[in-house]
């Protein structure tokens, strides 16, 4: 039954899956992100201070990501990057949820002891009042306009560099969380034939009022390119302490940040579905997550699902309630691999809802894993390790961390293959093994322990063939 021609691969002792599709990306930053300043490997203050003095400005600026001070026992603040870099510096943080800049940075924006916190955001200021060149949240936002772009043309580039690199590491698709000139440049080269990868996009919730009125829907597009739901912010990160959150942190007065308010979340919502648009969530504090579950609830369905982006700590009351609404709940595995002791420190008890990946399943609430690159790597090797043995980056807890939680080797790739197809509103078409689906599947080089649950074994293996819409895009 086979057509002449047809290629064929002859790997006995291969793994065979669906392609894995990442179900949280902001690819182009990731894309661009591997041309500047990496601090993701850096463990100290001091060696991240040393890669930024041996930058080069880019168009004026030193740029650079992955910054972690959780780790570091001395804040970052302006004055160190001004001692290694006279000119502009803007460094986002590890989960993208606060930048470190320099003095240079605050003056081209003017930001000043004078300048008030955003809604939603804050500039950290010293004990006399003046910015210590740390900004959360919505204060990023007062610097990134002045951000240099890179060209068209060295954007493209980028994206198809990291393209490659997603493919060698058996991604066939991703689901995408960024503005408009990522959406511009995938279409770009879609129209070029040079985008081989299935990508849902999720355009920002600011774009919601153009969307309505070129009468855009959730689930327009291609096979290549796809419109998702409206991405929006309800709070902030665990490893920024913004999460937004029902009780203080532990030890503290603070409850995070709630980023938008409830009125604005509630008019977005509304008309993006009588628009036939979906809601995409982010919610990563049990405050946030149980106001996403009260927005999605009973809302109007779009082609493709609403969901919720991180649902990282659900309180135990609202654990059944993404089920029951049919909400998709997008979620990082790799995430653990850091933020196992920053859940033990910031919420105590409560960390039994988070990543409470066997619980969810259990109440059949439809997920799809990722990585959201660039906070973590977009190797699924590294979210199926941390699903399957919830150990963190030092190996432990032995027994793994709330292990009750684990998942099974095909419960976890179902989230990264059929959750995801089932997230785009694909799941007729992708994410099985089956006659008349698409032909997107990577073959794996792993010890047969992956299957039985040993999230080392798959971790040691590696993708020896990468197909996606029945052309090979990678083999070994």
């Amino acid at each position: 039954m086979v057509p002449a021609g047809t290629p064929q691969f002859e790997l006995p002792d291969a793994l065979v899956t669906p392609g894995f599709v990442d179900g949280h990306t902001h690819f182009t930053m990731w894309a661009l992100n591997r041309r500047r300043v990496d601090l993701a490997t850096t463990p100290t203050r001091e060696a991240a201070l040393a890669k930024v003095a041996a930058a080069s400005l880019v168009q004026g600026w030193v740029q650079g990501q992955g910054w972690d001070a959780n780790r570091w026992p001395t804040p970052p603040d302006r004055h160190a990057l001004d001692a290694v870099q006279p000119g502009p510096v803007y460094l986002d943080s590890l989960d993208v949820h606060a930048a470190w800049v320099n003095t240079a940075a605050l003056a081209a924006a003017g930001i000043t002891r004078e300048t008030p916190d955003p809604f939603g955001g804050r500039i950290v200021r010293d004990a006399a009042g003046e910015p210590t060149g740390l900004l959360l949240e919505r204060a990023v936002e007062l610097m990134t306009p002045l951000l240099p772009q890179p060209p068209d043309l060295v954007l493209e580039e980028a994206v198809q560099e990291a393209q490659a690199e997603a493919h060698r590491l058996g991604v066939t698709g991703i689901h995408n969380m960024e503005g408009s000139r990522a959406l511009d440049t995938f279409r770009r080269l879609e129209v070029s034939r040079l985008l081989r990868l299935r990508v849902l996009f999720h355009p920002p919730v600011e774009s919601l009022p153009d969307l309505v009125a070129r009468g855009i829907r959730s689930g327009s597009g291609s096979g290549w390119l796809t419109i998702g739901g409206v991405k929006m912010f309800l709070d902030g990160s665990l490893g920024s302490r913004t999460a937004w959150m029902l009780d203080p942190y532990e030890g503290t007065r603070d409850r995070g940040m709630a980023i938008t308010s409830a009125e604005e979340a509630r008019a977005a919502v509304d008309t993006a579905a009588r628009s036939g648009i979906a809601a995409t969530i982010h919610a990563i504090g049990d405050a946030a997550v149980r106001r996403a579950l009260d927005l999605l609830s009973g809302a109007p369905r779009a082609a493709v699902p609403h969901r919720i982006e991180h649902f990282q700590c659900v309180h135990p009351q609202d654990l059944d309630r993404a089920a029951a609404a049919g909400v998709v709940v997008s979620m990082q595995p790799a995430h653990l691999l850091t933020d196992i002791p920053l859940v033990d420190r910031h919420w105590g008890g409560r960390g039994a809802g988070a990543y409470a990946f066997r619980s969810l399943l259990r109440r059949r609430t439809a997920m799809v894993f990722g990585s959201d690159v660039p906070v973590a790597s977009i190797d699924p090797r590294e979210g199926v390790y941390a699903a399957l043995e919830r150990r963190g980056r030092g190996g432990g807890p032995a027994d793994g961390w709330r292990p009750e939680e684990k998942l099974g080797f095909e419960d976890t790739v179902r989230c990264y293959t059929l959750g995801a197809a089932v997230a785009g509103g694909v799941d007729h078409r992708r994410g099985t093994l089956a006659p008349g689906r698409d032909a997107d599947l990577v073959a794996w080089e792993v010890d047969p322990e992956a299957e039985q649950g040993s999230g080392d074994a798959f971790r040691a293996g590696h993708a020896v063939l990468t197909v996606v819409a029945g052309e090979v895009m990678m083999q070994v």
